[in-house]
């Protein structure tokens, strides 16, 4: 007779998902996956499948969340300018072990998808998924009058999302500088 499992799934992916963030793929051992999630080696195969599989899923995750916290802000605000502003300054004011921490997505574009085709494509539908979410927020702030009708909202969601990535990158590389601001300040330009 098999037995139930005795763990809560979703509460051990979210423990995985942050050994990984911390860690990263490749120093994440199998010890710090079962220590952290509270379950057996056995368990862990038998519901997430291996490392990569419970990656993949930890990766999807992340990914639910911060996207999905990027197009409530967006597809809500009021003010589309006054979000992205919003978006871009709490990077920058987060506490510093938050910045070093930096961003799983990033984290895996630059230690896998170089190698890790399904890492890759998966990493590609989402930068695509975060450009698309800005280009419908850019096109109703044109509606609304916030950007110039002249704007190509195509090319700056694209800027914007680049824009956000690239300011990760750096929080995690000096969480402190100046230049942080200087970058969204910049940024911020690009929709006069």
């Amino acid at each position: 007779m098999a037995r139930t499992k005795e763990f809560d799934r979703e509460q051990a992916l979210d423990r995985a998902m942050h050994v990984f963030w911390t860690k990263g793929y490749e120093a994440t051992s199998l010890g710090d996956l079962l220590g952290a999630m509270g379950i057996a080696r056995q368990s862990l195969y038998d519901t997430f499948g291996d490392k990569h599989a419970l990656f993949l899923e930890a990766l999807k995750r992340y990914s639910e969340q911060g996207v999905g916290a990027v197009h409530s802000c967006l597809d809500t605000a009021p003010s589309v300018r006054r979000a992205i502003r919003d978006m871009f300054e709490a990077i920058v004011d987060q506490s510093e072990g938050d910045k070093r921490r930096g961003c799983l997505g990033v984290s895996a574009s630059v230690e896998l998808a170089p190698h890790d085709p399904e890492v890759a494509r998966f990493l590609v539908a989402r930068q695509r998924g975060l450009e698309e979410t800005f280009y419908r927020a850019l096109e109703r702030a044109r509606t609304q009058g916030e950007i110039a009708a002249s704007k190509d909202t195509r090319a700056l969601a694209r800027f914007l999302t680049s824009a956000l990535i690239g300011l990760r990158v750096s929080a995690t590389v000096d969480p402190s500088s100046q230049a942080l601001r200087d970058m969204v300040r910049i940024t911020l330009q690009a929709l006069d």
